[in-house]
């Protein structure tokens, strides 16, 4: 992933109000969640194509691949499969009954596992819900321990069109930071725009805005180290048992 260094001394306001600015422009003509919306009944052979455009290299497209290959008890496990135009990778995530990821990768990093679960859309989706989450990890690479912490509030309902067509979809703003603080650096935010449908039992469309800043010196600045519109191409529903 490209980084984008910004040297202007506001850039970290700036940085933070593109997401702030697509939330408040996605809000726009939101319909309220009249009922609230559970968590998905994962099956095996439930599958989800996206697409996935990076403002940060020039608009290029890379895919990703999601398909459950297993479910045992209240754990489903989905094979990731993903293409970036110079390399692929595999990787695999389990979520639970809930929504929350139990084992994976929240970024880009080697997948782990979370304890408590990762709430990402913390289900049922209901009008005006919010949550906060903080987890507590011990980081390998510092042998120091260390947190992730997650908000996300549900902002109302809207018609989107996707390459897979159009959905009324659940519209969630979230914020998560990273447990990758360097001495030179802050943590890593990030801002995610999510349209969430059940008829796909998935997110439609995501947008992800990340930054961190640098530490000290006379040149502080943020950096950018995403920006992305993830749309969902295909789903194709497993088999019931």
């Amino acid at each position: 992933m490209n980084a984008v260094r910004r040297t202007d001394a506001s850039s970290p306001l700036l940085v933070g109000a593109c997401v702030l600015a697509l939330a408040s422009i996605s809000g726009c003509g939101l319909a309220p969640v009249t009922a609230p919306v559970d968590a998905p009944r994962l099956v095996v052979g439930d599958h989800w194509q996206y697409r996935v455009i990076d403002e940060l290299r020039r608009g290029a497209v890379s895919r990703v691949d999601l398909e459950v290959i297993s479910v045992s008890g209240n754990t489903a496990t989905i094979r990731v499969d993903y293409d970036d135009g110079g390399g692929r990778g595999e990787r695999v995530d389990q979520i639970d009954a809930g929504g929350g990821l139990r084992a994976g990768a929240l970024w880009h990093e080697q997948p782990r596992p979370f304890d408590p679960p990762a709430q990402l859309l913390a289900f049922p989706l209901e009008q005006g819900k919010t949550w906060q989450e903080t987890i507590e990890t011990f980081r390998k690479d510092t042998e120091l321990k260390d947190q992730v912490s997650i908000y996300g509030r549900v902002e109302g309902r809207r018609m989107t069109s996707v390459p897979a067509g159009g959905f009324d979809a659940v519209y969630v703003y979230r914020i998560i930071r990273l447990d990758d603080e360097e001495f030179w650096r802050t943590r890593t935010t990030r801002r995610d725009a999510i349209w969430y449908s059940p008829e796909v039992k998935a997110p439609v469309r995501e947008a992800r805005e990340a930054e961190y800043t640098e530490i000290g010196g006379p040149d502080m600045a943020t950096v950018r180290t995403e920006s992305t519109v993830r749309e969902l191409v295909s789903f194709r529903p497993g088999a019931r048992p």
